[in-house]
Order: structure tokens, then C-alpha cells, then sequence
């Protein structure tokens, strides 16, 4: 068995489900059901329109919210869904839609390219034999851009005939691998998960986008853009995109010696506004698949990007950490300062539990600098936060809308405050637990988003 989302044949036995074994791919977490084709094709009551019917105007209105407005529209259907998908044909019909009914389970089933303004599965993808199949059909029936809008059973209404169980994550991921982007996951009531996707043209290699925010480091700034322009990432394009904030100590100056490299963008602002500032203008300009963000100074080790990298690049990551406090515990060790690097200790024990418990997380490291992720983590995410209270910003933000941070061991030297370290002890702590407290209950998507 060969995992959809990953290409794992590891698997670890979770439970039975009607004498069926559910399997956990050790990859991506995609759940299987081991001897799939024993399994009947057959329609059952959760895809029948009693149930899904109810939430047809919001999938018209998803559609809408995506740019579809007259058709033609591709309803898939299959022996698992069939009497839904004819039900929402009716009522897409009668809405002004061209609804047209197609079994993209059936090889033989013609589809012409780039024909559709946009599509639509109704708890179908779970009870496919190759679900790569069917998306990557699917997305060559789509114009680009056109919108997808499919929907999920929840596990525990596994319904009859499934063969897969997709989360939050693993559905992601599977949509980006054949070329959706945008993407979407919400819940859907009793009936498991409503999610939308974009057509997207996929590269022909994944770019990483390389965010560094520069502000008096003068220092240790130039050996650290010699050290990235010759870093090689195998397999993989990138840019560097440098937000220089007006520093005071040379970093300018010596920011303009790298105009001009090839994979180097440089951004001049006109006053220092806070690292987090810094970044979102950095995400602004990106470009890649991936954003990795950098500081400019020299407490990380970037020959840990290889061990970063890799768990997005192979389809079984959307948001990876760099973990300082794993394994041996790289805390912070000041030789000359140990008072100041155990307070520093005490507080990172400190909001690292609270953001634990407010978010129902198991993060070690939640405030670390690497943090590497799917560009299209960030669609629909908006932020506000300029300072240090951005790393706080950005990590609850992206665990609110769905994704599970996954913790890397990273290599780390503290530098201490005489050496150049810019947290304020005396007020970041406050705008941190503001920070944290706030978006707990704050609203992560705007309403109108499709």
C-alpha cells in the first residue's frame, strides 16, 4: 500500500473499522483502510441529498465567493455519491449554473482540457482506489484559476466503500501536489469538511522564497549573505529577499554590495518598524513555494535547511519548526550572564505552556526563528503585529487555521544582549501575552473569504 499524499508504504495500525484495519501513513498522518478492494462501491446515507442537501446554497455561495457565475460546471459523480451529485446538479441548474454530471472514476469517461469554469466532488475523493487519478483529471478539465470545492466525510462517519481519510493537512497537501492552490478547509457540521482550492500551473521546480529582516547587524550580516549564496539547496530554486529597515551601524551600506546577485531582492525601508514589520513585508514580495525566514544574525545554522526542507518538499509537511529546545535541549547558555539565561529559560517555559494550553498544542519550541512553511499557508491570513510579537502572531495564526506545526531539532547559539540582542525585557513580554491572550478568541479569516 502506497500512501496518495506522500508515496509512504509505512504505515502504523490505528484501530478496525467494520473488520477493516485504519492505518496512519508514518509520512503525511493520511489514514488507510488496508485491503481496499474488498470494500463495496456503494451509495450510502451520508452523501444522500437528505443530508448534503442543506448545505447546497452554501456551496453555490463558496463557488460564487471563488468568481463562478454562469458555468460550465463540473459536477463529479460516482457510484458513492451519485444521488448528491445529481441532487446539487438540479439546484446548480436552477441557480443559472451549466451543471454537467461526469464519472471521472471511469477512465473511459471523455474529458476535453481546460473546459470547465469550475468543479465539484461531494464525498467522493475518500472512496477512490487512486485519488491522484481523479484530481490530477480533474485539474486538466479545469480552465486556470477555475475554483474546486470538494467535501470530506469525518472519520467517524467513515461511510461504506471509503479507502482513504483525508485531515485538515493531508487534503492540503494532496491539493497542492496536483496543482490547487488558495486552499481552504472548513468544517461542514455532522457531515466532516467543506474545502475549496484554485487552479494553479505547478512549477517545474519548487522555489524556496528566503525572508531576511536586516537591522543593525553589521556585524554578522555579510558573512551571513556570503554563507546564503553558497548554500545549495539540491532540487530546489530560490530568492533571497532582504528588508533592510534604515540601520544606524553600516548594514545599508553594506546591504547595497548585494544589489543586483542573481536570486537577491533587496528592499530599502525608510525607518525601522519592527522586525515582524520586517517579515510581512518580506511575505509580500515572496514568490516560492516555500518561505523559509532567516535573521540576519548568526544563532542558526543553516546547514539544518536540508533537515527543514525536506518533510514540505516530500509531501508530508505544510509548516515545519526549528526546534532549539529538542533532544539535548539547546537552551540558551550565556557563560558570563547565567542569571539573564535562565530568566530568558523560565519565560520561554513560560509562553511556550501558555500558547500549549490556549491553543491545545504540544510545541516545544513555538518562538523559534525557523520557521518554514507553504507559501499558500498564508491565503487569507492578515497581520498586524510589528515587533517581536509577530513570531507569536504568526505560529497562532497558522495553528488556528489548521496546520499541525511539525518539530525539527535544529542546531542553535544564543548571542546575549551585549552582542547585539534586540528583545526589550521589560516590554515584549507584555505585547507577547497580549498577543497571546487576543487571538485566542480574535477572528483568524475574514467572513467573506470563499
Amino acid at each position: 500500500m502506497t500512501c496518495p499524499v506522500c508515496d509512504e508504504s509505512n504505515f502504523a495500525r490505528l484501530w478496525t473499522v467494520r473488520g477493516q484495519a485504519a492505518m496512519r501513513c508514518h509520512g503525511c498522518g493520511c489514514v488507510a483502510l488496508v485491503a481496499p478492494e474488498e470494500l463495496p462501491a456503494q451509495a450510502d446515507s451520508t452523501t444522500e441529498p437528505s443530508t448534503l442537501s442543506r448545505h447546497f446554497p452554501r456551496f453555490l455561495d463558496a463557488l460564487r465567493r471563488r468568481g463562478v457565475r454562469s458555468g460550465p460546471l463540473l459536477v463529479a459523480t460516482s457510484a458513492t455519491a451519485r444521488m448528491a451529485s445529481e441532487a446539487f446538479a438540479d439546484r446548480a441548474r436552477a441557480e443559472g449554473l451549466r451543471a454537467e454530471l461526469l464519472d471521472l472514476s471511469t477512465p473511459s469517461t471523455d474529458l476535453a482540457p481546460a473546459t470547465y469554469d469550475a468543479a465539484i466532488m461531494l464525498h467522493q475523493l475518500q472512496a477512490e482506489p487512486a485519488p491522484g487519478e481523479l484530481l490530477r483529471r480533474t485539474h486538466a478539465a479545469l480552465r486556470p484559476g477555475a475554483p474546486l470545492l470538494l467535501t470530506i466525510p469525518r472519520v467517524h462517519r467513515w461511510p461504506p466503500g471509503s479507502r482513504w481519510h483525508f485531515d485538515e493537512t493531508t487534503i492540503q497537501l494532496f491539493l497542492l501536489r496536483y496543482g490547487f492552490h488558495e486552499i481552504l478547509a472548513r468544517k461542514l457540521g455532522a457531515c466532516g469538511m467543506l474545502v475549496t482550492a484554485v487552479w494553479d500551473a505547478p512549477p517545474a521546480r519548487p522555489k524556496c522564497s528566503i525572508v531576511v529582516a536586516a537591522y543593525n547587524e553589521s556585524r554578522t550580516f555579510p558573512i551571513l549573505m556570503d554563507a546564503l549564496l553558497g548554500k545549495a539547496i539540491p532540487g530546489v530554486d530560490r530568492e533571497i529577499i532582504v528588508i533592510e529597515s534604515n540601520s544606524t551601524d553600516g548594514t545599508r551600506e553594506l546591504t547595497k554590495q548585494y544589489q543586483g546577485r542573481p536570486e537577491v531582492e533587496i528592499v530599502f525601508q525608510d525607518r525601522p518598524r519592527g522586525k515582524g514589520h520586517a517579515v510581512r513585508e518580506g511575505f509580500r514580495r515572496a514568490t516560492g513555494d516555500v518561505v523559509l525566514i532567516q535573521d540576519a544574525d548568526l544563532e542558526y545554522d543553516l546547514d539544518d535547511y536540508d533537515a527543514l526542507l525536506s518533510p514540505i518538499l516530500s509531501h508530508r509537511a505544510l509548516f515545519v519548526l526549528g526546534t532549539r529546545h529538542a533532544g539535548n535541549r539547546k537552551m540558551r547558555q550565556f557563560a558570563q550572564q547565567k542569571v539573564l539565561a535562565a530568566g530568558l529559560n523560565l519565560g520561554h517555559t513560560f509562553f511556550t505552556g501558555l500558547i500549549n494550553l490556549l491553543f491545545r498544542q504540544n510545541m516545544t519550541d513555538p518562538f523559534t526563528m525557523f520557521k518554514v512553511f507553504r507559501r499558500d499557508c498564508l491565503f487569507g491570513l492578515e497581520f498586524q503585529c510589528k515587533r517581536f510579537d509577530f513570531d507569536h502572531e504568526l505560529v497562532i495564526k497558522l495553528v488556528r487555521k489548521g496546520y499541525r506545526p511539525l518539530e525539527v531539532p535544529v542546531n542553535y547559539r544564543s548571542r546575549t544582549f551585549r552582542e547585539g540582542k534586540k528583545v526589550r525585557l521589560f516590554r515584549d513580554p507584555f505585547t507577547w501575552l497580549w498577543a497571546d491572550l487576543k487571538l485566542r478568541f480574535a477572528r483568524v479569516l475574514p467572513k467573506d473569504l470563499g
